[in-house]
């Protein structure tokens, strides 16, 4: 253990040279401790017959910045995709049910909600479908129902002459 502390003493302007070159200026201590983690990977690893061991935690570390950076790329891009693909679905839903549902009513219900009660109103759709539709779960789906129904009667107690 006492081997690797100096390893990584000698090795951390390496890691933090990594830093600069991949232009990381976001979670700068998440990538030190991949760093150090690829680091010692690479002093578990290294064969002193294939090169330098300068040369091998380079590329090791380098390598597990780049992947990291990647997954987490790969995650935001599918996070980003699937808020605007519920924004757009969010807004083709309302406009759908401004004919039935008067629009000072829709506009008070969060995403989720309009959620249950388009495809609730306008398909006919079980908890357990929409649940699947929207990829969560069906206790989740049941208290979108609770609250959008308890939001509807407190509106039509209020603005009975909406529903007229």
């Amino acid at each position: 253990m006492e081997e690797f502390e100096n390893i990584a003493e000698q090795y951390t302007p390496l890691i933090h040279h990594m830093i600069k070159r991949l232009n990381i200026y976001k979670d700068k201590e998440e990538f030190i401790q991949i760093g150090l983690i690829a680091l010692w990977e690479a002093s578990r690893a290294f064969d002193p017959a294939k090169g330098q061991f300068m040369s091998y935690a380079f590329t090791t570390i380098k390598g597990r910045m780049l992947s990291h950076i990647q997954k987490t790329n790969k995650i935001h891009d599918r996070e980003t995709s699937k808020e605007v693909e519920l924004e757009d679905s969010a807004q083709h839903e309302m406009m759908t049910l401004e004919w039935l549902i008067p629009r000072a009513f829709l506009d008070s219900l969060t995403p989720n909600q309009s959620c249950w009660l388009f495809h609730h109103i306008q398909h006919g759709k079980t908890t357990a479908e929409i649940a699947k539709d929207c990829l969560t779960t069906t206790a989740s789906v049941k208290s979108w129902k609770r609250t959008t129904i308890k939001k509807l009667q407190a509106y039509y107690r209020l603005h009975p002459e909406a529903f007229s």
